[in-house]
């Protein structure tokens, strides 16, 4: 094939999948984890979670900066870049997580209990797995997950588990729940730690 028309068959690609995120963007609903409520404290929440089946995608000693890649990575695979050309539905929220050495991103697929269930990524960058969350402790806040605004939420869900004996169990993990097209004053982003 020419150049040109790889081009044009990748911005058809790019303007679908760009399409659907639209379409998801106007209805901004989607299926999400569910949890217990333990405790509620205004904006801080004890939960506890069941076992999840995730896709994921990680980079090395990544930072948010390439969010739009490792988006782009996992949707690729929910919406047809696996063995059955399968639509998988789009969850809520997606969570990043910095753990030191990987930077990971994570969509829940929360229409199966097994990853067996699901059909292979053809990106070898997907990784299908459970998650457990267990009990978790977190902070919910608007606007944007700017590293700012993270690390003001980060300080006082730090100083509510100083407060309160709670011992942390895995790396903060930001939770958004947003298109990229909704507007800041609608945007819902957690702060999630897992606790014991």
């Amino acid at each position: 094939m020419s150049e040109k028309v790889i081009y044009i068959m990748a911005m058809i690609k790019n303007i679908f999948i760009y399409l659907i995120l639209l379409s998801m963007a106007l209805s901004d609903t989607y299926k999400e984890p569910d949890y217990n409520l333990i405790k509620k404290d205004g904006k801080i929440e004890i939960r506890q979670y069941s076992e999840y089946v995730i896709a994921k995608t990680s980079l090395d000693q990544g930072d948010m900066e390439e969010n739009n890649n490792m988006f782009r990575t996992l949707a690729g695979y929910i919406f047809g870049g696996n063995t059955d050309n399968q639509s998988i539905p789009m969850t809520a929220p997606v969570i990043t997580q910095n753990n030191g050495s990987d930077y990971d991103m994570i969509f829940f697929m929360l229409n199966v209990d097994n990853p067996d269930q699901l059909p292979e990524p053809n990106n070898k960058n997907v990784v299908l797995e459970n998650m457990e969350i267990g009990k978790a402790v977190t902070i919910t806040f608007g606007m944007w997950a700017t590293e700012s605004r993270v690390e003001y939420y980060k300080e006082l869900l730090d100083e509510y588990i100083l407060e309160n004996n709670l011992k942390i169990d895995s790396d903060l993990m930001v939770a958004q729940y947003n298109s990229p097209w909704a507007i800041p004053p609608f945007r819902k982003n957690e702060l999630i730690y897992k606790i014991k």
